[in-house]
Order: C-alpha cells, then structure tokens, then sequence
C-alpha cells in the first residue's frame, strides 16, 4: 500500500505539498517533510459525491472602524507580547469589510505593519514562554508589500480537514500584519514555523495555507521566483475549497515527471485550457486531506496540471488513475481519474516515470 501527495511524487504518506518557490524557506521545509509514512490508512469521506456545486460562500458582519493605536510613522501599532504561540488571535477583528470573503481585501492597503514574535529558538538557553515579546515592526513598501499583499490576498480558505504533519524542532516566529485602508482595517496572525504546518485567520477567515512561512521569507529577502513551466508555488489560491479549478480562465500546463526526475511540461493553447478546467469544474468532488492510497504500480500515467491564473497563485491538480482518489487539488479530491487522463493523453502521452517506491520532490 503506498501514497502520494498532489504536489510531489512520493511513494508514502506525505504532508501537505508546501514546496513553493514563492518563498526558498517553504521548499526547505518541505522537502524534510517526506520523513512521514502512514500506509494503509483510508482516506477520510468526503462531503459529497455528486457533480460540484460551489457553495455560497459565507459573509461577514461589517463592524464600524474604531480608533486603533497608530505608531509616529502613522501605522498601526503592534502589540509589544502576544499571549499565545498558536498566531491565530488578532488583536481586532476585521473593521469596515467583509472578513470572511478574504484574508486581506483586493486592494491596496494605505499603510501595511508587520510585526515578528518569537516564540521558538532552538539556540535559546532556556525554552521561550509567554508573553512572547515583540521583536521587530515594518511598514512595508515597494516589493515586499506587494508580496505580502498578494500572498494574503490570495490565501485559500481552510477545508477543514486537518492533514497529518511531522513534528521536526526548528525556530518558530508568530507575525502579525496590520492592514489600513482608510475606510477599513484588518489584521492577519499566522506562524513561521519549521514544519509548515500553521494556519493564518483575520478572525473571520481562516487559511489552510501556513501562510506564515513564505512571509517570513519575504521579510528576510528569501521569496524568489523561479519561473519554472511546472512551479506553482506550493500554496492553494482562493476558492479552492469550493472548486477544482476557481473563477477566471486560467492557462494549463501538462507536467509529467520522467525516471530520472526531470519534469516535462506541455503548454496547452487557450482552447485545450478551456476544455480542461471545464472538466475540472464538472468533476464530483469532496475535500481533501491531500493522500491518496495506491498500490505502488507503475507511475507511468501520473501527471500534474499547473493552472496559471492573469491574477494571483498558480494551482497544482495531481492526477494518478492509480491512487484513490485520483485526483487531488489544493482544497478538493475527485475520485476518478479516467476523464482526466482520456482528455489530456492525446496532448501530453504518458512517459516512463520513477521508480514507485523511490521518492522525487516537487519542482
């Protein structure tokens, strides 16, 4: 019995497919995370089995601004400790905005803070405790914010499934971004954490994705790009709990990973694109704990569909007719693969791939 995980090739029972370039950190994290084997479990039951019908999504109250604490340079002022190393309270709920549509809204903030708390160092003489002091606060500008703005903007709302996940000792650093927009202000807690394992909420939206991460790349100047046909950056895209494939008309790259772990992509025109993320949307679908169960065959037919969007991340789809479910998203699973693999072969066919009961990273 073995598994793999939807954004890397891996003969075990893996964690969620954080290995995104969108920060050097987040593919370091991941590529230790493989050391989890859990075979023979049963993936959890889905919500649903029919044809996918997105679900309204929630709203939520629009709380009036009130005076909040602003530093000499005119941000918001952090608190000096937090309470808690868990980084998913924030010091005010969202103000003068839906905050359950979004983690931050789609615009641009009039001033963005960034606040850092320690709350591991494995170098420490003595374990840190609470209060975790605050060690350092940024107002960001140019690239850096629009990252930041980009990455929260974006972030995939939590399916609720939690995902297994390895418990290696590394630092670990709660943040907290405060967002103003003159008619509104948000807050948003998440967790750098070693094992990329933390959520991100606003108090009204919570984030599967251990947004934290690729933010404390970010703040450190590790967040590069790489550009690669076959890299989405590891992280989900918003909607994703409710779809395979969101809103917007994305284009689909074919990805199949070859015996020597090369990866070989197949860019498919506007039209091929279309008539995959049709299927996509048509698929039966439940929420994903990102395994699948399979029993070691070959890896000959696995492939990975990049879907790059005009605006926001990039998704990875993984399809494998040889693992149950067949079909795994960033927040869904599909049970059958067939369709999938009928409509691509005929523009991507399958190649030799590696060795099932190796293990090859993402890309």
């Amino acid at each position: 019995m073995s598994t793999h995980h939807p954004r890397g090739r891996h003969t075990r029972r893996t964690l969620r497919p954080h290995a995104p370039s969108r920060a050097a950190v987040l593919a370091v994290a991941m590529a230790t995370a493989i050391a989890l084997a859990a075979c023979g479990q049963p993936t959890p039951p889905g919500s649903g089995d029919g044809p996918t019908t997105l679900p309204a999504v929630s709203t939520g109250p629009l709380r009036p601004v009130t005076a909040q604490r602003l530093a000499a340079d005119g941000g918001l002022e952090c608190p000096e400790a937090l309470e808690s190393a868990e980084a998913l309270t924030v010091p005010e709920k969202p103000q003068g905005v839906d905050g359950a549509a979004r983690l931050l809204p789609e615009r641009d903030p009039a001033s963005l803070v960034v606040c850092g708390y320690p709350t591991m160092r494995l170098a420490a003489s003595t374990p840190l405790t609470a209060p975790f002091p605050r060690s350092e606060r940024r107002v960001l500008d140019g690239a850096q914010r629009r990252a930041v703005v980009d990455l929260l903007t974006w972030a995939s709302r939590w399916n609720g499934r939690e995902r297994p996940c390895t418990a290696m000792a590394g630092d670990e650093t709660a943040y907290l971004v405060g967002a103003s927009y003159g008619d509104a202000i948000v807050w948003v807690a998440a967790k750098a954490d070693a094992n990329a394992c933390s959520r991100g909420t606003n108090g009204d939206f919570v984030t599967g994705d251990p947004v934290g991460v690729p933010l404390a790349a970010t703040m450190t100047g590790q967040a590069v790009a790489t550009g690669k046909p076959c890299d989405a950056g590891g992280l989900g895209r918003l909607d994703d709990d409710r779809t395979l494939a969101p809103e917007g008309s994305p284009v689909v790259t074919v990805c199949r990973l070859d015996a020597q772990g090369t990866w070989h992509a197949t860019a498919l025109d506007a039209a091929r694109s279309a008539r995959v993320v049709d299927l996509l949307r048509s698929l039966p679908t439940r929420p994903t704990d990102h395994v699948c169960e399979g029993a070691g065959g070959s890896t000959d037919a696995r492939f990975t569909l990049v879907l790059r969007y005009a605006a926001g991340p990039a998704l990875r789809i993984s399809v494998d007719p040889a693992c149950s479910p067949g079909v795994l998203g960033s927040g869904l699973e599909s049970a059958d693969a067939g369709p999938l693999v009928d409509l691509v072969a005929p523009w991507s066919p399958p190649i030799p791939g590696p060795d099932p009961n190796g293990s090859v990273s993402s890309p």
